[in-house]
């Protein structure tokens, strides 16, 4: 075949062949002008990437995505900016602004109108001034800025549609700090080498197989964990193979350059050699194709790939008998794709497996299948164990990740970015992307400092990381060589909040929605975890009630709770193609169905916002920072009484492998807890409890109590 590597050694050869005939200018024969083409030979053409190593890589992408938000092209191709395996304009509204869903090609790269800005995709089709219709948000230059710059054309906002992308939301602090991202890639890599073989599991996450100690038997752990996926799948697509650098480290004072890490060459991977080894023929992981990494080598064929995937689940049967769950199994071509096809190329073939291991990875998590709706339950509220603040802490708390609690220091951040703490700077190299560092507070949250007036991060090995003023910068840092001490936060879903510090009014729009959503109920209850529930009626006095689940609009009912408290305010939105404030306020109708509930306080705020408006919403510390000083929290009180229906697991039963269970909230969920206090403590509490219920509820299938002997 005649390639490019064979083009280059006739070239070589000729400009051997001109330079021994004709010689030097000066009459030697030196080859010195050909030295590189002798000692430097091109190097061998790349082979194409294997299809495996993509087909891996995006399961990995499936398995760090959150089980409610499919995936999509756009968020492929922000998640591979955002991790620089594109090379893309380092835009920060890119990164940290509104995300819309644009037209791409079929390498995911935007396709640009007549003036060469993007093209965002149209919520519905828009009529234009002249009466043609388009599909497209249409988009003008504005020359207003430093540099003319695309943007939407005025009027056309509302049309655009904002990307999201759930758990994903994590790569926002991921790419700001490289050192989590690289200890993520360390665990992985250290539990695989420390393990005896790997599998994959059906949606292609990574089964770890050892032995236990005792007994000898085989014990598998899958990866699971969003961020160690997520440096996997970057590892695939960068490097080829499961490889890369650790993070650096800080001992004693010195710092310890970051360690090449990969799998060990020992360990059996079967078919499965291409994680380690990566594509032979070649040393890298994907290319560009107009600065975008080139998922070209993708196929996806749904049925070739989950046909002979088995699955074990839970089927419900409603046959009549007293037991109505059964162990099943099913492959996943059926059970989870109901043997819908697809068969894709390039990047929308990679989203869709990322997408499908996704789908499948929601299926393994204990769902019981085709389990009748049952209504849904709910605080027994009428007795007035719920207040406002109770109400604001439950709704915080049901926004949040199910798995990653809620601190004293995520609160303390949420506040600062919603604008609820006033006056209060973000500190420590750019806190609002970067780090959040558990720090030492006072009972009212305020971070203590110490000496220099720098805040006292709180150390993993006890005590606190030293800090010091940085007279450069004029800011606080850590003390060079304590860098690894410090303890980082998590945000889980709350990571959602960080949109709002480049869009404001994304949350008034969320509120705008809610609103309109509780308007058009029948009324208001709050779940069994506190969280806010409307009812709808379908025509016939059937009513049902939807819980408000989005972390986006529970974060924005806290936020107009703190704010006005009450659900009662003024948000500005896009109507008629400019901003317009629009007063928001529960319908008068629902006020005696409130009041039945206990919930008035939703509608009318406490009794003394009621007699004065300035006692609306929440007090500030001299510092600027909320005062919770007010507020406590038993949990007793809250749930005690509140009943939860759950199937459980009966292993001693060799009939019926799971029953059908109803006990006290209080007592089964939250094991008796007999929490009592006050202050942002007991604020953080009840938010907690809330998350807690709100998991337990989740879990379908319980496992049953241990009894004490």
């Amino acid at each position: 075949m005649f390639d490019l590597y064979n083009q280059k050694k006739i070239l070589a050869g000729t400009v051997l062949t001109t330079v021994l005939l004709s010689g030097c200018s000066d009459g030697s024969s030196s080859l010195s002008g050909i030295s590189d083409l002798v000692t430097n030979p091109p190097a061998a053409e790349q082979v194409p990437i294997s299809p495996k190593v993509l087909d891996s890589a995006a399961s990995f992408l499936g398995a760090a995505t959150g089980k409610e938000i499919p995936l999509s092209v756009d968020s492929v191709v922000f998640i591979n900016s955002a991790l620089g395996l594109n090379e893309v304009s380092a835009d920060p509204q890119n990164l940290f602004g509104d995300l819309w869903m644009v037209v791409r090609d079929a390498y995911g790269v935007p396709v640009l109108d007549a003036l060469e800005c993007i093209q965002p995709i149209a919520s519905e089709t828009i009529t234009l001034a002249d009466g043609t219709t388009t599909d497209t948000v249409p988009m003008v230059i504005d020359t207003l800025e430093e540099e003319p710059v695309c943007a939407v054309e005025e009027g056309y906002e509302q049309y655009t549609i904002e990307l999201e992308i759930g758990r994903l939301n994590m790569v926002r602090t991921m790419t700001q700090n490289p050192t989590v991202f690289a200890r993520a890639l360390e665990e992985a890599i250290k539990n695989i080498n420390a393990s005896e073989s790997i599998k994959l599991d059906p949606a292609g996450r990574l089964i770890l197989v050892s032995s236990d100690p005792v007994t000898g038997l085989p014990v598998e752990n899958t990866i699971d964990s969003p961020r160690e996926n997520l440096a996997l799948y970057n590892a695939l697509l960068k490097e080829g193979r499961i490889a890369g650098f650790g993070p650096e480290k800080h001992e004693g004072g010195q710092t310890i350059a970051p360690q090449w890490l990969e799998i060990r060459a020992d360990l059996e991977l079967g078919d499965l050699a291409y994680l380690r080894d990566g594509t032979p023929g070649r040393d890298h992981g994907v290319d560009l194709y107009k600065g975008y990494a080139d998922l070209s080598g993708t196929t996806h064929d749904r049925q070739m790939d989950y046909a002979n995937q088995l699955l074990s689940y839970i089927q419900y049967y409603d046959n009549g008998s007293t037991c109505h769950y059964r162990d099943d199994t099913g492959y996943a071509w059926a059970q989870v794709f109901d043997l819908e096809g697809y068969y894709g190329e390039n990047i929308a073939g990679f989203m869709t497996h990322a997408d499908d291991a996704r789908r499948t990875i929601v299926f393994m998590h204990d769902v019981i299948q085709d389990m009748p709706e049952a209504p849904l339950q709910t605080l027994p509220t009428a007795d007035g164990r719920f207040d406002l603040m109770h109400a604001a802490a439950a709704f915080l708390g049901g926004a949040s990740n199910k798995s990653v609690p809620l601190t004293i220091d995520g609160l303390v951040f949420i506040n600062t970015v919603l604008g609820l703490n006033e006056g209060v700077d973000f500190t420590n190299k750019g806190e609002v992307f970067g780090d959040l560092w558990e720090l030492v507070r006072d009972e009212n949250g305020v971070p203590v400092l110490d000496g220099n007036d720098c805040p006292q991060p709180v150390s993993m090995n006890g005590g606190t990381v030293p800090m010091e003023f940085d007279p450069d910068s004029g800011e606080c840092v850590i003390v060079e060589g304590y860098e690894d001490d410090v303890i980082e936060l998590e945000l889980g879903r709350l990571n959602v909040v960080r949109v709002a510090l480049t869009n404001p009014r994304v949350l008034d729009r969320a509120l705008y929605d809610v609103m309109n959503s509780i308007n058009a109920s029948v009324g208001l209850k709050l779940d069994l975890a506190g969280r806010l529930a409307y009812g709808i009626d379908d025509g016939t006095g059937n009513v049902t009630y939807q819980t408000v689940d989005s972390p986006l609009a529970g974060l924005s009912l806290y936020w107009a709770l703190m704010r006005w408290g009450k659900l009662e305010g003024t948000v500005e939105i896009i109507q008629d193609g400019t901003w317009t404030p629009v007063d928001l306020a529960i319908k008068e109708d629902l006020r005696d169905q409130l009041t039945a509930e206990g919930l008035l306080f939703l509608m009318d705020g406490t009794e003394a916002c009621q007699g004065n408006a300035a006692d609306c919403g929440a007090k500030r510390l001299t510092s600027g920072y909320v005062d919770y000083s007010a507020f406590n929290h038993t949990t007793a009180t809250i749930y005690s009484g509140a009943m939860v229906d759950f199937v459980e697991r009966q292993p001693d039963d060799l009939s019926c492998a799971y029953g059908d269970r109803t006990e006290d909230v209080w007592v089964r969920v939250l094991g008796s807890d007999d929490y009592t206090g006050s202050n942002i403590d007991a604020f953080v509490k009840q938010a907690e409890d809330t998350r807690n219920v709100i998991q337990f509820i989740h879990t379908v299938i319980q496992d049953p109590l241990t009894v004490a002997l």
